[in-house]
């Protein structure tokens, strides 16, 4: 007898319906309450002081970028071996995309091969956690401090993965996490991005939402945004899967 074995199978049951259908009962269904209880969860979760839910993990990619100002001329290093959103994050900015090779027997950013990459013109490294496997953090990090730069973790495929220094996407400037179908905790749709910078969580905060969302002087206009938004229905899904995967 045959038997097919899923390599990987979201689980969706009737507590994530019940939780949806609570929200859309109470008119919950745009960014509100419900977003901010399941960015509390995930940061008692993950141990960080901020976390920003956004669209997808690729806004949370590209709103990080624009929360420590790349702009048009600079150079991002990305490893020559991820999901193309991390390459697309940057070019979208305008900087330009330097590809670095990866570890011989990991599709991981080899980082000792960073240092060989940086110019004068160089604003982050992005190191990617491909299926949960960790880079070198504590070698990037020491890099990026020597070399004034920004390190922006893309933890996509992370979730929950830890190294000796503890969770991924929590270890740099700013950690980008999805929650997309395929993912260990899945929306559907979606993403967040964590950080324990409260300035780089503030100007996530506004990015997501037209650059209005300050916490300091709600409806202010602080800088360039877009409609980033998570919504309450997508966390209401998210709630109950972080729920189950921590039982």
């Amino acid at each position: 007898m045959t038997y097919q074995i899923n390599w990987w199978r979201t689980s969706f049951g009737e507590e994530e319906i019940r939780r949806v259908a609570e929200s859309i009962r109470t008119e919950c269904v745009s960014q509100g309450k419900v977003t901010r209880e399941f960015e509390q969860k995930l940061e008692d979760f993950l141990q960080v002081r901020h976390v920003v839910a956004v669209a997808s993990g690729s806004v949370a990619l590209l709103s990080a970028l624009m929360a420590i100002e790349t702009k048009p001329g600079d150079e991002v290093i990305v490893p020559n071996r991820t999901w193309i959103a991390t390459a697309h994050a940057v070019k979208l900015l305008g900087a330009k995309v330097i590809p670095v090779d990866v570890e011989v027997d990991r599709p991981i950013i080899d980082a000792n091969q960073v240092f060989r990459a940086i110019t004068s013109r160089t604003r982050a490294i992005i190191p990617v956690h491909m299926n949960g496997r960790s880079a070198d953090m504590r070698r990037i990090r020491e890099i990026a401090k020597q070399n004034h730069l920004f390190v922006i973790e893309d933890a996509a495929q992370a979730i929950a993965s830890k190294n000796a220094d503890g969770f991924l996407g929590t270890q740099s400037d700013i950690g980008c996490f999805s929650l997309s179908v395929a993912k260990t905790i899945a929306t559907g749709q979606g993403g967040f991005a964590v950080t324990n910078n409260d300035s780089l969580a503030e100007k996530l905060r506004s990015i997501r939402t037209h650059g209005v969302e300050n916490v300091k002087d709600p409806g202010k206009w602080v800088m360039a945004g877009f409609n980033f938004r998570f919504t309450d229905v997508l966390a209401s899904i998210g709630i109950e899967q972080l729920k189950r995967f921590l039982e």
